[in-house]
């Protein structure tokens, strides 16, 4: 299925996605794309939204796929069993970047804009062994949730990496304060 991937005015991508794809809502916001997800959300009010805001439909669901596209609201049909095939599959539609910057990313569960944070005001929000080992956080504008780019830090980046040797894309370092 061919897809619109260009957009004229250099602005990025604006997702709305379905209760199937929580976890694809997830890493396109840590990526930095504005995400709206809602494990509830109706159809109709998914469409309506899509719609309203120009945002494009992401969903497992057929029916709701052909009912975006019979509106004229730009939608794509996510196959894939597992995050690194969905990834790749919106990435080379709409030629994502696939690199994390933790300074323009937003928040994984509420879809906010993360904001750098002194180390002293997350004191007392994250575990004491997390507040001795990293210095550099980030926090959610919303919600207040704390980042650092812990162990599990490699694991995104290992993630992304599947996702590009997929498109053929040659590996770029994500940040040169990348900590273990």
């Amino acid at each position: 299925m061919k897809e619109q991937s260009r957009r004229g005015n250099g602005t990025k991508p604006r997702f709305i996605v379905d209760a199937m794809l929580g976890d694809l809502a997830r890493w396109l916001r840590m990526l930095g794309y504005d995400t709206i997800y809602e494990r509830n959300m109706p159809d109709w009010k998914q469409l309506e939204i899509a719609a309203e805001q120009g945002r494009i439909l992401l969903t497992r669901d057929r029916g709701l796929y052909i009912r975006a596209r019979k509106r004229g609201i730009r939608s794509l049909l996510v196959h894939g069993d597992n995050i690194v095939d969905r990834l790749y599959i919106v990435a080379k539609t709409f030629r994502l970047q696939l690199d994390i910057d933790p300074d323009s990313s937003r928040c994984p569960l509420c879809n906010a804009p993360l904001r750098r944070a002194d180390k002293s005001e997350v004191k007392g929000r994250v575990p004491p062994q997390v507040y001795e080992k990293y210095s550099i956080f980030w926090v959610c504008s919303d919600c207040g949730q704390v980042y650092w780019r812990g162990g599990h830090w490699r694991g995104i980046l290992a993630t992304l990496e599947e996702v590009k040797k997929k498109m053929g894309q040659r590996s770029r370092a994500t940040s040169p304060t990348q900590t273990r």
